[in-house]
């Protein structure tokens, strides 16, 4: 009986809005990723330095995908990578897409090791230039992802005008999709195909999404939970869903399955 509660309980809240990146659910074994600006980069258009653009990963990290309790991703800023080859203006190609790849030839920006930002004026990454900003997961070991790059639009001048509070959320949004997520339709959460102003913390539906995809391990239980894009969008989601309601859950599901362990004692107890 304890068991079946528990299971309603964890599953209750995971109606699923999110979606993944590529078509096989693919991640990062390792759990601690790096998050580092191509030490070659320039980013005038964006209307920052490339320390500037630096300054923004942890708080991006720290303030949405580090603040997750039911997942064990943690992201952290790598500070500078080595230059990537193209870095500034080749074709970024999913590792699949042969048709860009052919097309892109010496041009394309090659496989990277962690997850790389980076500025980028080539408009053909973008499809318009209203597109903020395009993240592809470019280098795999099987169906895990081993790095992924993201450019911010440098074709447009559009990054620029946005407050530094939603140049974080740009940023963490792209990492999202870095780390496996797909878009979603749920206003409230990060993951939303457009921008929105002032965005100040993960939707539970994003928090769904990365627990996930990076799940928490507790007693031996797990805890569950191509090519994106983000356009900008003047418009406000309404309320955030708080943090609290999936740390409830976990605290909740711990508790009974430490009820079960004393209930299992008790019985072994009473049966001697």
């Amino acid at each position: 009986m304890i068991q079946f509660i528990a299971l309603i309980i964890f599953l209750s809240p995971l109606a699923q809005a999110y979606t993944f990146n590529n078509n096989f659910e693919s991640r990062f074994k390792d759990k601690n990723v790096s998050v580092s600006v191509d030490e070659l980069t320039i980013c005038p258009n964006a209307g920052l330095t490339v320390y500037e653009l630096n300054e923004l990963i942890q708080p991006a990290v720290d303030k949405f995908w580090n603040r997750v309790p039911t997942s064990n991703l943690r992201l952290k800023s790598g500070g500078f990578s080595i230059a990537t080859t193209n870095i500034n203006t080749g074709r970024l190609c999913a590792p699949t897409d042969t048709t860009c790849i052919t097309t892109a030839g010496a041009t394309v920006i090659a496989p990277v090791d962690e997850i790389i930002i980076a500025c980028n004026s080539n408009a053909l990454n973008f499809g318009g230039s209203n597109v903020i900003a395009v993240t592809i997961p470019n280098h795999f070991s099987g169906k895990n992802i081993a790095g992924a790059v993201i450019l911010i639009n440098e074709s447009s001048t559009i990054f620029s005008t946005l407050s530094k509070a939603d140049k974080i959320g740009v940023i963490a949004h792209e990492i999202g999709h870095a780390i496996g997520l797909g878009h979603t339709k749920d206003t409230s959460a990060l993951m939303y195909y457009k921008t929105v102003d002032q965005r100040s913390a993960l939707g539970s539906d994003d928090i769904r999404g990365v627990s996930y995809l990076y799940p928490m391990q507790v007693d031996g239980f797990g805890l569950l939970g191509g090519c994106a894009t983000i356009q900008n969008n003047d418009e406000n989601p309404g309320a955030k869903s708080p943090f609290w309601q999936m740390g409830a859950s976990l605290a909740v599901m711990i508790l009974l399955i430490e009820l079960r362990k004393l209930l299992k004692r008790s019985q072994a107890r009473a049966a001697a």
